[in-house]
């Protein structure tokens, strides 16, 4: 792929600071927790995976392995081999899309950080401090992901799509049949669920001698962003909020617009982008292992926000499927 102009030598950069990125997060703290009496504490990736495991918490220290320590260096090595490899064809699209869609999933170990440092704030008796393993981490990882999207965008140059028959602008809505009520209703739903996700509390702080905070999605970022965790900050406003927002909107453009075939695709091929960086069920998982493990440090109580966060994580999952399914019908229709 070195024929696309400056990509031929940025795409190859990006792979080694992503590389370097990695390899420096493994060595450095993440973060640095203090409890009262306790005293102050220094964790980095490795050794918490190390005393979950020394703790009998085998499942989430195989999930954090696998998804912070492992897939990092295996997503780094097959995007490579895309990039300088595998020749053009179907193979090395289907690496790509597929590490794309994983990419996302190494962002477990930065949200149970953001979680542990909101719950954390504006409390006498413990604290959390990020250190900068946390950030070269985030660094890789969102490194990783666009190089995941530049690259399929470079492939997509090299094998475009065939072309309609017909070059009339048409709505997909219009064009389905009676399985056009079945988007619109999946996506209302799933703009309602996303509402209640948003602004309900999913976590209140239930322990002796600390403020009984409650978070919901708003309070977490906010609460990053008053104790000047800027980059998780701004993690969670656009991983957890304007996003998933986001997807939601493109998904009824994409629905009701009219385009040509050629515009349609490209259309579904963008929100496929916006979904890759929809980290609501990534936090939703983090917050499944933070309930875990977190209550060694700060011991909280579930609020309805958490289940409301479950579900639209699958009924946006579900829409999404009906979407793509429903429009690939559409497609196929209009290139036959």
């Amino acid at each position: 792929m070195s024929s696309f102009g400056r990509n031929g030598w940025l795409i190859p950069v990006m792979l080694v600071a992503a590389l370097s990125l990695q390899i420096t997060a493994l060595c450095v703290p993440f973060i640095e927790m203090s409890m009262f009496i306790k005293g102050t504490t220094i964790y980095g990736l490795l050794t918490s995976i190390h005393l979950m495991w020394t703790g009998g918490l085998y499942v989430i220290a195989i999930l954090i392995i696998s998804f912070s320590v492992v897939f990092p260096f295996l997503k780094l090595v097959g995007l490579t081999m895309a990039w300088m490899v595998l020749p053009s064809g179907r193979l090395r699209t289907s690496l790509i899309r597929i590490l794309g869609m994983l990419g996302k999933w190494s962002m477990m170990d930065p949200f149970c950080v953001i979680l542990v440092v909101a719950l954390a704030s504006d409390q006498w008796a413990v604290g959390a401090d990020t250190q900068v393993g946390i950030y070269c981490f985030l660094c890789a990882v969102v490194l990783s992901m666009t190089l995941s999207m530049m690259m399929m965008h470079c492939d997509r140059k090299m094998n475009p799509s065939p072309a309609a028959t017909s070059a009339a602008p048409f709505s997909i809505a219009q064009k389905i049949g009676w399985e056009s009520s079945i988007v619109p209703v999946a996506l209302v739903i799933s703009m309602v669920a996303l509402y209640f996700a948003l602004s309900l509390p999913f976590l209140e702080i239930d322990q002796f001698l600390l403020k009984s905070n409650s978070f919901g999605i708003f309070e977490l970022c906010i609460a990053l962003w008053k104790n000047n965790h800027i980059a998780l900050a701004l993690l969670a406003w656009i991983g957890l909020l304007i996003v998933p927002v986001a997807t939601i909107l493109f998904e009824w453009w994409f629905w009701l617009s009219y385009a040509k075939t050629s515009g349609h695709i490209a259309h579904r091929r963008f929100v496929d982008t916006l979904y890759e960086w929809s980290m609501l069920d990534v936090f939703a998982l983090s917050l499944v292992l933070f309930l875990l493990e977190g209550n060694r440090f700060i011991k909280t109580e579930v609020h309805n926000g958490l289940w409301f966060i479950v579900i639209a994580v699958i009924i946006s999952q579900v829409s999404r499927r009906i979407a793509r399914s429903t429009a690939q019908k559409c497609f196929r229709r209009r290139l036959d």
